[in-house]
């Protein structure tokens, strides 16, 4: 394979960081880019981090490949407006930037259930982020559609938590068409984006959550 680069958004969150860890270790990338609001504390010579703020951001970086870790909760975004800009806006808006800049792969975490149409917030921005990044027609795009991310996380997410309980528990009786509401960790949701990388061709590729499971 041709060396690559990396531009890396959501890097130091839970999804993120695993990520970061393993394209730092992979030969492949002779150089990744992060985009942060604050350092993080690594140090390593082919890591370049820069410090954004994603309102202002117009420009792009030197990226064969953009993986998208960015997102948040509307709890602690603040509303649905501050959730869907983390969500949607911020995505779609470097998506197209780094489009025109010559990137190849675009590579997002979405969620189990996006759908541009749905009457849950939620489902709905994902899909429409979904739809939007479609529409750029990226050489190839990867669409990973988890469904709970467990990990430890820095916050706290109440719900999520008992959600993730739930979810394993009855996880050896999601057979068939209801693998996909599997839980997934997030070291394995990082590998299978590390994978798909490296092996996915041109067009569109939906992974889901049993897809993703294979990498735990």
């Amino acid at each position: 394979m041709q060396p690559k680069t990396a531009l890396i958004l959501g890097a130091s969150g839970l999804t993120g960081q695993h990520l970061l860890d393993l394209l730092l270790n992979d030969p492949l990338y002779v150089q990744i880019t992060i985009y942060v609001r604050k350092p993080v504390h690594i140090s390593h010579p082919r890591l370049v981090q820069q410090i954004v703020d994603f309102e202002q951001l117009d420009s792009s970086v030197d990226a064969t490949d953009v993986f998208c870790c960015l997102g948040t909760t509307i709890k602690k975004a603040g509303s649905q407006d501050a959730f869907k800009r983390v969500d949607l806006i911020y995505p779609q808006k470097i998506a197209a930037l780094q489009l025109a800049a010559g990137s190849q792969k675009f590579l997002v975490i979405s969620a189990v259930g996006a759908d541009a149409n749905s009457s849950i917030f939620y489902s709905r921005t994902k899909g429409q982020l979904e739809k939007a990044l479609t529409l750029l027609r990226y050489p190839c795009l990867c669409i990973f559609r988890p469904s709970f991310i467990m990990g430890d996380r820095a916050e706290r997410r109440v719900g999520e938590k008992i959600g993730i309980f739930i979810a394993q528990l009855i996880s050896p009786l999601l057979i068939g068409p209801l693998k996909k509401y599997k839980p997934v960790s997030a070291l394995a949701l990082a590998k299978s984006m590390q994978d798909s990388a490296h092996h996915s061709l041109n067009g569109t590729h939906i992974i889901s959550s049993d897809k993703i499971k294979s990498f735990e």
